[in-house]
């Protein structure tokens, strides 16, 4: 029992002293990581080499994490520099030490335990940050520079008084918009365009934007985003289109950007008539189709320009479609015309006095002539007052007798009238018979 107390310490002793020969021969993480940031998107980061490894032997495995993008490098400095990075969400830094191994190795290569550093999201009232931010560069046809112009809509829980400002940084070149763009019927700044003389086209860049705010009752949060030159430029669109049938010119137009080859360009032509619609990409400035030639079939035409090797080859960038063309109404034959004028004005006249006589017939009907007395009705009225007249009339000292006198030998009567003027003999009267 003794002899087996004895031996267990020097056991242990032995794993202890392994142990530590392991642990020493294992890669050791770097040491006081380091994260700053100089400027706008500009992440540099700096650590110590850990003093029981060999440097020569060692690599550092490198990841930056957003909540949009995951970013993995690996160097052999004990420092890093990401040039551009969006930061509005925070960010998280992890730093391992790696043992370095020939390229058309098999082996996995031994990493030591991970280093961590975060930045915090920008302070803020969580929703008054600016939204939906999106740019564009316009070419312009000089080529003297680009426009660039950026639109955003204000936060949901961003007050009524809050004004937003942007700052973009290109290189290392950080400037301040001075031309806003407010939002119909207030005052908050919804847009900026920027004329960027240093920014020139054919070589894709990285672009940052920034945005912050103020207010008087709340702390605006801050945003930004990073845009890649080539992916948001945009061409000029196409200048001078024009259709000419005579000589089979068909359609011509000019390049978008004069001062460039033509090479740098090739065109896509849009046709839409009723029964088709379809897209053809030409590498010159002039198209020409039979199926336009038809004066009878009404055509919509329209162009844009599309950037092309060597000028653009990451992405190729687009102009605006230009106004449509129509092509086919306008070859009608002045005949056509002129009995098409003819047709429409007998149709017009012919209406309107169709539309009058039933509106003369409608009237009529619902007010109806009132029609006249007729001539018998009238002379009935005219007798009975002549008969009222001699039956009954006295005036001043005029009398009218009527009688009626038997005849003899006959049974028909006779009726005679006598007018006897008695105020010519007064006291007397006259009678006589028949």
């Amino acid at each position: 029992m003794q002899h087996s107390g004895q031996v267990m310490p020097g056991v242990l002793r032995l794993l202890l002293v392994l142990s530590q020969v392991a642990a020493f021969h294992c890669i050791q993480p770097p040491q006081d990581l380091q994260v700053g940031v100089p400027m706008l998107g500009n992440v540099v980061l700096s650590w110590k080499h850990n003093e029981t490894s060999e440097i020569n032997s060692l690599k550092y495995w490198i990841k930056l994490e957003t909540t949009e993008k995951l970013d993995e490098v690996r160097v052999s400095e004990n420092h890093y520099t990401c040039p551009m990075l969006a930061l509005h969400s925070g960010l998280k830094v992890q730093v391992a030490a790696m043992k370095a191994v020939p390229q058309d190795s098999v082996e996995e290569s031994e990493t030591s335990k991970w280093l961590s550093q975060e930045l915090p999201p920008y302070s803020g009232e969580e929703g008054t940050a600016a939204k939906q931010l999106s740019c564009q560069i316009n070419i312009e046809p000089s080529n003297e520079g680009v426009l660039l112009r950026c639109t955003w809509l204000p936060g949901e829980k961003a007050p009524l008084d809050t004004q937003y400002y942007l700052y973009y940084r290109h290189d290392t070149v950080t400037e301040k918009c001075q031309e806003y763009m407010t939002e119909p019927g207030r005052v908050r700044q919804t847009g900026c365009q920027i004329l960027l003389h240093r920014l020139l086209i054919n070589e894709p860049k990285q672009i940052l934007v920034y945005i912050n705010g103020s207010s008087r009752s709340l702390e605006i949060q801050a945003m930004d985003k990073v845009f890649m030159s080539s992916d948001i430029e945009v061409l000029p669109p196409v200048r001078n289109v024009a259709y000419e049938k005579v000589g089979n010119k068909g359609l011509t137009w000019k390049m978008p950007i004069p001062v460039l080859s033509e090479i740098c360009f090739s065109y896509e032509v849009n046709i839409r008539s009723e029964d088709n619609n379809e897209t053809v990409t030409v590498s010159s400035s002039s198209f020409w189709r039979n199926t336009l030639q038809k004066p009878t079939s009404k055509h919509y035409v329209r162009v844009r320009a599309v950037g092309q090797e060597p000028c653009w080859s990451n992405t190729k960038p687009y102009s605006p479609w230009t106004e449509n063309i129509c092509i086919g109404d306008s070859e009608i034959d002045g005949s056509s015309r002129d009995m098409l004028a003819i047709t429409v004005s007998v149709c017009l006249t012919v209406s309107c006095i169709a539309v009058f006589v039933l509106c003369v017939r409608f009237w009529r009907t619902i007010f109806p002539r009132i029609p006249k007395p007729k001539n018998d009705l009238k002379e009935a009225f005219q007798n009975t007052q002549n008969e009222a007249l001699m039956r009954c009339n006295s005036w001043d000292n005029e009398e009218v007798i009527s009688y009626i006198v038997e005849m003899t030998g006959s049974d028909k009567y006779n009726v005679t009238t006598d007018y006897t003027q008695v105020g010519e003999y007064p006291g007397s009267g006259t009678y006589k018979t028949a």
